[in-house]
């Protein structure tokens, strides 16, 4: 009897404290054919978050990166061209094909059937938060049109993102100049 009175209390606490500290995860975004236009263009890669440390390993070697979202020759495909600075100095470039689906929230990657990009808002202006899964892996992006974002905003990501359960968290250093992207 006090071992359950105990957890019912146990209970109501950790209710209490969760409705006191809400926690709000990022609002999807369509990815339909109709790809909202204030999406395309030119983002700078800021940070970026997940449930486990392996999901970040493949940018702990990048110092800056830049991307360029575009549409494609088909209407239901966009063009994502990135240009990586490496902590080493060098350059890497880098382009998806992203395929978009009426009524869906979900860019499919070409060549990747098992990689689901979705993208949400952010609080702040000029920011897109987009969230990678394929099935080892599954992690929240931040990118900003500038290279060097407020830390509000980079704490607004943080938070974000551990509402979906991901407390590891790795911020690009920034500390070279981005490469050039190439056509």
């Amino acid at each position: 009897m006090l071992q359950r009175t105990w957890s019912y209390l146990l209970y109501l606490y950790g209710a209490l404290i969760g409705a006191l500290t809400p926690c709000t995860p990022p609002a999807p975004l369509p990815a339909s054919d109709q790809f909202p236009r204030q999406y395309l263009g030119t983002w700078h890669f800021i940070a970026a978050a997940a449930s486990a440390p392996r999901d970040l390993e493949t940018f702990a070697g990048i110092d800056s990166s830049v991307f360029h979202m575009g549409r494609g020759p088909q209407p239901q495909r966009l063009q994502l061209r990135a240009a990586l600075r490496l902590k080493s100095g060098r350059c890497m470039p880098r382009s998806w094909i992203y395929l978009l689906h009426q009524g869906s929230t979900c860019l499919a990657t070409e060549g990747r059937p098992g990689m689901r990009t979705e993208l949400f808002s952010s609080k702040c202006p000029d920011t897109i938060i987009v969230q990678e899964s394929d099935r080892d892996y599954r992690r929240l992006l931040l990118y900003s049109r500038t290279p060097h974002l407020a830390d509000d905003c980079i704490e607004d990501f943080r938070d974000q993102a551990y509402c979906l359960d991901m407390e590891e968290f790795l911020l690009v250093p920034r500390s070279r100049d981005t490469c050039q992207l190439q056509d």
